[in-house]
């Protein structure tokens, strides 16, 4: 550990073109001319085709879009610069820096991402003309604006908040260099009946998960959607449980309590990556089954092999980007002490280190939450409330059971893997013990993962002909 002091401020100093003194006037009046022109050629591109019905069309659409977030860009910087020049003014505070370089990033990244929907219009237009009108409605295009310029000042918020998290106050902090695992001290003289218990169900979980995949692969009767996505679930639980059981066992017979701070990052952002892909994985799975039961005479036509490997990559990927976005506005953070009070570097528990105040990131734990968890569950209920609206009109008895039973095992997983995730993450904070928060943990990375195996080979009839077939019996 080191000690080091932190020199804090209140305003920014603005360098600007100090180099260019003699010519500081003639810059202005530069700038200044081109600032007019863009400024009133962005407000003329806007005005024209607000008003001319000629041009209503997707692309003069995403135009005037991209116009307006130049227009806003350009009022972030250039007025402010113009006043540098003319020595009207070269501080700026603390709050104001934040906030420009906030607009600034949003409508920067906003403008990269127009550019690439500009590209993709293009392109159906081009390549694709007949089906240009139905793949470019204005329904469409209007998800594609908007969720175009939510992207940008997400990515701007957490970029912001990553920078001015950094400490800028004048006091002492005491760095660490690595963490200790408090772990389950508290039950400190059943360390070793704990140990016993979770070493019994990890393996239960990895032979599990491990005879899944392996069956899913062989057995040519379940090379189908549904058990294409099981398989990907198997695998990402399976190195999931890797990432944090293991450790937490040598844990507990006292082999190691402490981490790096580098290993600390490493084990958040592959938990953190894993645990999103799972949730995302259980909603398409959710999708499957709507599209098996609601549409089944497209199933095989909707649901090919393209879709699903498109699917698993989109969960895998949202995974990666959050991920990568949460842990380095957690590594951000000044930390002081060094227990953490919690056997793996879970989000709050490491959080609760940190020498300063953590409301930012909490609040950005939260909203990612929200993201990751509510609205992947709300898309799964909604999946099943039609599923089970289309299985009611189903007119004989067998044929409701039978559609009931192909969804039984997916809704059983998603009710515990959702409810435990919401109870860990979706509380501003804490509110429990800390025996209480380490007990919801266990459920959520011992418990759950063994719980998909379980349910889908016990519960499951096609996965129990597989394996009986796998071992060379026939079928009772």
């Amino acid at each position: 550990m080191k000690r080091t002091n932190f020199t804090g401020v209140r305003e920014f100093v603005f360098q600007g073109f100090s180099n260019f003194q003699e010519y500081q006037l003639t810059l202005f009046i530069v700038f200044f001319a081109l600032y007019l022109l863009t400024l009133a050629g962005n407000v003329i591109i806007v005005t024209i085709i607000r008003i001319d019905h000629h041009l209503h069309t997707p692309m003069y659409f995403f135009l005037s879009v991209l116009s307006t977030s130049e227009t806003f860009y350009s009022l972030v910087i250039i007025p402010r610069m113009l006043g540098s020049l003319v020595g009207l003014s070269q501080t700026i505070s603390l709050e104001c820096c934040e906030t420009q370089l906030y607009f600034f990033l949003g409508f920067g990244i906003t403008n990269c991402l127009l550019l690439a929907v500009m590209g993709y219009d293009r392109y159906v237009a081009i390549c694709n003309p007949l089906r240009y009108t139905i793949i470019m409605n204005w329904r469409v295009c209007t998800i594609l604006a908007s969720s175009v310029c939510a992207t940008g000042f997400f990515f701007s918020l957490v970029q912001a908040v990553s920078i001015f998290r950094l400490p800028m106050k004048k006091q002492n902090h005491t760095l660490v260099s690595e963490f200790t695992f408090q772990g389950f001290s508290n039950f400190h003289e059943h360390e070793l009946t704990l140990f016993v218990v979770f070493l019994a169900l990890y393996i239960l979980t990895l032979a599990g998960n491990i005879i899944i995949v392996t069956i899913i692969s062989l057995d040519r009767h379940l090379h189908i959607p549904m058990y294409f996505f099981l398989s990907m679930l198997s695998a990402s639980e399976t190195v999931y449980t890797l990432v944090i059981i293991p450790r937490m066992l040598f844990n507990l017979v006292g082999l190691s309590q402490s981490i790096s701070l580098a290993g600390c990052a490493t084990q958040m952002f592959f938990f953190i990556t894993l645990a999103i892909n799972n949730c995302f994985l259980l909603t398409a799975m959710g999708y499957d089954r709507y599209v098996a039961i609601c549409n089944p005479l497209r199933y095989s036509v909707i649901m090919n092999k393209r879709v699903c490997l498109q699917l698993v990559w989109g969960a895998f990927s949202i995974g990666l980007i959050v991920a990568m976005i949460q842990v380095s506005a957690v590594f951000r953070l000044p930390f002081c002490t060094t227990k953490v009070a919690h056997f793996f570097c879970d989000i709050r528990p490491v959080m609760k280190l940190s020498c300063i105040d953590t409301t930012a990131n909490e609040i950005l734990t939260l909203i990612i939450s929200v993201l990751v968890i509510l609205i992947p569950m709300s898309l799964v209920f909604i999946s099943y409330i039609l599923i089970i609206s289309t299985i009611l009109k189903i007119a004989s008895a067998e044929g409701r059971k039978k559609a009931f039973a192909t969804c039984a095992s997916h809704i059983t997983v998603v009710v515990v893997h959702y409810g435990c995730a919401s109870i860990a993450y979706l509380k501003p904070k804490s509110e429990n013990t800390r025996d209480e928060d380490q007990l919801i943990s266990v459920t959520y990375t011992v418990i759950t993962p063994l719980l998909n195996p379980v349910v889908y080979t016990l519960r499951n009839k096609e996965v129990k002909d597989a394996l009986w077939r796998a071992m060379g019996n026939k079928l009772p």
